[in-house]
């Protein structure tokens, strides 16, 4: 290849003015930045990388001008395509950037702008979406007949071999353009707790690239839950969990135990391993049933995780999907990451063996009670679990003695707050319950009642936390934060945007009519009341929301595609098309399209692009 030494003008960082720029897009009404205004002239890049640095300068143009005009879905859009190219540099192209001084603070500007999207927005993915997310993204852009690509590059150079092919690059690509804020979120929250997860490995002999499967598990959320019910760090359904010693009730939930989980998961993963010798295999092992595995191992004669095709759909996506986070968190900027890490959590612990209000435990150790609540995922309540023997609490660094010393001082009905309460005629249990925001099954441990039979005029004690406001508030706090993150109103009006309204055909995806309108999944099922989970069907009407300049954005992007692509034309596959149509329309054979883009089958997808024409 080639190389010609480039001076590239910039205005802002990557808000470049492109003297040269071909492409004819409208340029944006830019504020001033501190950037420096061209790039060092001992920076030498390809003509071709110069006409992606073109593309992705008038995409940020056009994405600047958006937020500017408050218009976050437009803004979105021209980020992603922005995002989109830079995630196809080669690893030369990497390294000749980061040769590059401000190359951080550039893409740090810009990833800071693509981030004000989502900060006040209700749209958050968990890891099991992303999951099925970039399943669909993988669907449109590679054909089931791939396992991998020729181009297959294997670094063992650690006890965990880290394969790259085309299923790993794609996986990459998704987490660089769709699924960019989401991992921006997990590398952040990575930092709190990544050295206590590498600890345990480390002490159960295991390879540290293993910390990276809580990342794609849950996205390092000690409170995650699927709607398959799994729950915590390391996503454990409850049978799975008890096996491994997690115990949970209405109390407490040791799969939310950061520490417990992980070395509940450690032991796992080395049964795992030991019972299949192959890390890739002992990973869908994980993912799904082992013996599926075992099973399709048996079909396909093989110990070759990449060669067993029948695999559950995610479950095959799963291994590529976790070596892509652990290529990009390994060198986070080298992929156009720029995240500060979370402050490392450091803690102590001590045991109980009673029942202990959290508010107590904060004024102890001179905290407050919402930090003893968030080291203390596990604890679901406002106690200490009762009944409950040598129960391992959390504290902050350094405030064990300081615990133990003043706990000691704290007579026992000081410990947790009860409420005797009479009962009158017509009430129940349930409605008791809910009136002290318990459950009428402590109720009944507690005042040892064998029946839901209660007399007026008796009385039930009943726990209540000793700070009822505080509690309450935290409560109340937290049911609205997930509320407003699940919410299911249907969109009625949304600035900037027309509605359409999209018929659902047989054999659509959530994903694929998000990838047709270059929007996400997650946002048509808010926009749609739709929960996570929830299936289409056909004939179905489906609101979609896109920018009221459409056909000047469609007349744009195409521009900047073109500029930013090899030479020669594409066309992107539409629901219903099928190659016979793609080649009429083109003037083309079958046969033709099938040589300019090495097709052994005539089966194509929604979103594929396919090229008809060399020049």
């Amino acid at each position: 290849m080639r190389f010609i030494k480039q001076n590239i003008i910039m205005l802002g960082g990557l808000a470049l003015v492109i003297a040269c720029q071909t492409t004819g897009i409208k340029r944006a009404s830019l504020t001033q930045h501190t950037f420096p205004k061209t790039l060092p002239t001992n920076l030498w890049v390809s003509g071709r990388f110069n006409k992606q640095l073109d593309s992705i300068l008038a995409y940020y143009h056009q994405a600047r001008q958006k937020l500017n005009e408050k218009d976050t879905l437009g803004a979105e859009i021209y980020f992603n395509q922005s995002f989109d190219i830079l995630s196809r540099f080669s690893d030369e192209d990497r390294a000749t950037l980061q040769s590059w001084t401000k190359y951080d603070s550039v893409f740090r500007e810009m990833n800071r702008e693509y981030e004000t999207i989502y900060q006040n927005s209700s749209v958050t993915l968990e890891a099991e979406e992303v999951r099925e997310d970039i399943t669909h993204f993988e669907e449109i852009n590679m054909l089931d007949s791939v396992l991998y690509g020729e181009s297959t590059v294997i670094d063992s150079s650690s006890n965990f071999p880290i394969t790259l092919n085309d299923k790993v690059r794609l996986a990459i690509r998704y987490f660089q353009t769709k699924g960019r804020y989401v991992f921006t979120k997990w590398l952040e929250r990575s930092g709190r707790y990544i050295n206590l997860v590498r600890e345990i490995l480390k002490e159960k002999n295991l390879p540290p690239e293993l910390a990276y499967l809580a990342m794609i598990e849950s996205g390092f959320n000690p409170k995650a839950r699927s709607y398959a019910r799994a729950v915590g760090m390391w996503q454990f359904i409850s049978s799975t969990g008890r096996y491994y010693g997690l115990r949970h009730n209405w109390w407490f939930d040791e799969r939310r135990d950061v520490i417990k989980s992980t070395e509940a998961a450690a032991e796992h993963l080395k049964s795992l391993y030991d019972r299949f010798g192959d890390w890739y295999l002992a990973l869908a092992g994980y993912n799904c049933n082992p013996r599926k595995v075992e099973y399709n191992m048996r079909r396909y004669k093989t110990k070759d995780f990449w060669k067993l095709r029948r695999l559950p759909r995610q479950t095959r996506n799963y291994v590529p999907t976790f070596l892509a986070a652990t290529i990009i968190a390994r060198e986070p900027k080298k992929f156009g990451f720029f995240v500060d890490g979370a402050t490392p959590l450091t803690l102590d612990t001590v045991k109980i063996s009673e029942s202990v209000d959290l508010n107590l435990v904060a004024n102890l150790v001179d905290t407050t009670y919402s930090f003893v609540k968030e080291i203390n995922p596990a604890v679901l309540r406002w106690v200490t679990p009762p009944g409950v023997k040598n129960f391992i609490l959390y504290l902050p660094k350094g405030a064990a003695d300081k615990f133990k010393r003043k706990y000691a001082t704290i007579p026992d009905n000081k410990k947790r707050s009860w409420v005797r309460h009479r009962i009158r005629s017509g009430e129940a249990l349930s409605t008791i319950a809910r009136k002290y925001h318990t459950s009428t099954r402590v109720i009944k441990s507690i005042n040892k009642l064998h029946s839901n039979f209660i007399r007026a005029g008796h009385y039930l004690l009943i726990p209540v936390p000793q700070n009822k406001a505080q509690y309450y508030a935290y409560l109340s706090h937290a049911r609205s934060r997930h509320k407003k993150s699940r919410s299911h109103r249907v969109v009625q009006h949304l600035a900037g945007h027309k509605k359409i309204v999209y018929p659902v055909k047989t054999g659509d995806t959530l994903g694929g009519i998000a990838e047709l309108y270059h929007t996400r999944a997650s946002r048509i099922r808010q926009w749609n009341g739709l929960r996570y989970g929830e299936f289409i069907r056909p004939k179905q009407k489906l609101v979609i929301w896109i920018p009221e300049s459409r056909e000047e954005f469609k007349k744009n992007l195409l521009k900047n595609k073109q500029s930013a692509s090899d030479p020669g034309l594409y066309y992107t596959v539409k629901i219903g098309d099928t190659l016979w149509d793609i080649a009429k329309k083109y003037g083309k054979t079958i046969s033709e399209l099938r040589r300019l883009n090495n097709m052994r089958g005539s089966r194509i997808r929604p979103g594929e692009r396919i090229r008809v024409s060399k020049n």
